[in-house]
């Protein structure tokens, strides 16, 4: 990018052909680019290793950098203090290979490298900052930043490669635009690419990392992963962090060619993210999970069953309830999300995270996870049922639905509900629906004369009970009312006789038993279905 003209700072008097934009040196009214071959070499003669360099806008050689690096080398390395390269140009691209910034901050803000920029085992003492820096081709190769990377803005036309690079802070790459294949295997603490724009393939490979994506524009293949190589400089920076990768948000993001592995997504916001159901979920992803344990309230048990849980569920349940804790009200349930006091109406209600839920659910059934795919299911109609925008009567049903069977997702739940059920019409029939004795058929007719047609009549007698409750409870008893019972489990008809109320329990056992039976089947399933 062309610099501001005239520059902010003291600039180079050549005017022709063009005018130079360069720092003057020194005393000198030039920059380092138009000096006079002597003054060049007496200036690159008194520099010593670690000497601040002030090249702003400056036109740099191949040549010349190497001249200047070559003036600044102790033990083999060069040695800068302070530097400032903003707006400088490298028609040649720039060879900063194993070069000690020891500076508080190298600056090569708006600088423009037209050839390879090489960094390879370059270290820096504080931070580096690439701001607005255009690229044609970038090989940052076990590059140490012992501070902040900043990258923001910067545009990278060619190959990009930023491997076994270890920043102690922020690695920041927001609003930046990689037009070429981009290789980012590096440790930090937290990597940015808010609105940063791929257009080509991506991998990235991280340890320790918070990555956030919010509204990043991403065209091509685009993988995250993490790194299973450790680094020197790791042991003291991380050593209290764990190497699993966190991303903490894909709002506002297209994840259509989006794959990540063994990623960590506890605390990732999903709200605002398009076409989640292409989102590719592999390796040990991990995602939050309900309160564990029982949690009393006002002399009442809760609990939850346990299932993968949004981040933005968290916030939400969190809004919903009152600290377990009056008087330490932070201590919540469910955790509360980054808004949960200053901006409550910033977090997420039920008819917004539903869609969230299905469209993770579709992933997972294409990807052919049914497990995962349970819990998102399990996570949607949560939502739905605590949706008031929901017609009521739609709202009971999933109440029902949800207290019966858990969704049919909660096997021991639909077979506690059959079990009791069973139970009842159980001793249900024991003491009312069993007759003391099957009735038996009476023929009654009358004497006719010899030769003539005779007309008999048969009746069944209703089944009766005249025995006392203690009379009623007997193994012959039981073992007919057990026959009854799982016949009903599957829709068939013992055949026994039994009295007016014991019709209607086994008219009501074979509506109600199959159906739980049918929903603890159907959870089992969804558990162990490849």
């Amino acid at each position: 990018m062309t610099p501001p003209w005239p520059p902010p700072w003291d600039h180079c008097d050549v005017a022709t052909p063009d005018p130079c934009s360069g720092a003057r040196i020194g005393s000198h009214t030039k920059c380092l680019a138009h000096l006079a071959p002597a003054d060049r070499a007496t200036y690159l003669a008194d520099l010593v290793p670690g000497a601040d360099i002030n090249l702003c806008g400056t036109r740099i050689t191949a040549a010349l950098l190497g001249q200047l690096l070559a003036a600044v080398r102790l033990d083999g390395r060069p040695r800068l203090g302070e530097v400032d390269f903003s707006h400088a140009d490298f028609p040649d691209g720039a060879d900063f290979i194993n070069v000690d910034f020891t500076g508080s901050n190298a600056n090569f803000y708006l600088a423009s490298f037209a050839g390879l920029a090489c960094f390879n085992g370059s270290h820096f003492t504080r931070g580096v900052n690439f701001h607005d820096t255009t690229f044609s081709e970038a090989v940052f190769l076990g590059m140490i930043v012992n501070g902040t990377a900043t990258f923001v803005g910067a545009r990278f036309s060619g190959d990009a490669r930023l491997e076994s690079v270890t920043c102690r802070h922020v690695l920041a790459l927001s609003t930046a635009k990689f037009e070429g294949p981009a290789r980012i295997d590096a440790a930090a603490e937290r990597v940015t690419c808010q609105q940063t724009r791929w257009d080509a393939t991506a991998s990235l490979t991280l340890r320790y990392a918070d990555l956030d994506l919010t509204g990043a524009i991403i065209t091509q293949p685009f993988a995250v992963s993490v790194s299973p190589f450790a680094r020197p400089a790791e042991t003291a920076w991380f050593s209290t962090r764990t190497p699993k990768v966190r991303v903490v948000s894909l709002a506002g993001t297209d994840t259509t060619h989006v794959l990540l592995t063994g990623m960590d997504l506890r605390s990732c916001r999903f709200a605002g993210a398009m076409h989640l159901d292409l989102l590719r979920l592999e390796g040990s992803t991990l995602f939050a999970l309900p309160p564990t344990g029982v949690h009393w309230r006002r002399g009442v048990p809760r609990w939850w069953s346990q299932r993968r849980v949004l981040a933005e569920e968290h916030a939400w349940r969190a809004l919903q309830q009152p600290p377990v804790n009056p008087d330490a009200p932070t201590t919540h349930e469910w955790q509360p999300g980054p808004h949960h006091t200053t901006h409550p109406a910033r977090t997420p209600n039920p008819d917004v995270l539903a869609p969230l839920y299905r469209a993770l659910r579709k992933g997972s059934e294409d990807a052919k996870n049914e497990p995962d795919a349970a819990d998102f299911y399990y996570g949607e109609m949560e939502m739905r049922r605590n949706d008031p925008t929901r017609p009521r009567g739609e709202h009971i049903l999933l109440i029902l639905y949800w207290a019966l069977s858990g969704y049919a997702l909660r096997a021991s739940r639909a077979l506690f509900w059959l079990i009791l059920a069973m139970t009842c019409s159980f001793f249900a029939l024991i003491l009312w629906g069993l007759p003391n004795a099957d009735p038996k058929p009476q023929i009654t007719g009358r004497q006719t004369a010899v030769g003539q047609d005779v007309q008999l009549t048969v009746d069944n007698p209703d089944p009766t009970l005249t025995t006392g409750y203690s009379d009623r409870i007997t193994w012959k008893r039981a073992e007919k009312a057990q026959r009854v019972l799982l016949n009903s489990v599957i829709f068939r008809s013992s055949g026994q006789n039994l009295t007016t109320a014991g019709t209607y329990v086994e008219m009501g056992s074979r509506i109600a038993e199959p159906v739980l039976l049918g929903f603890a089947l159907f959870a089992l399933r969804g558990r162990i279905k490849r």
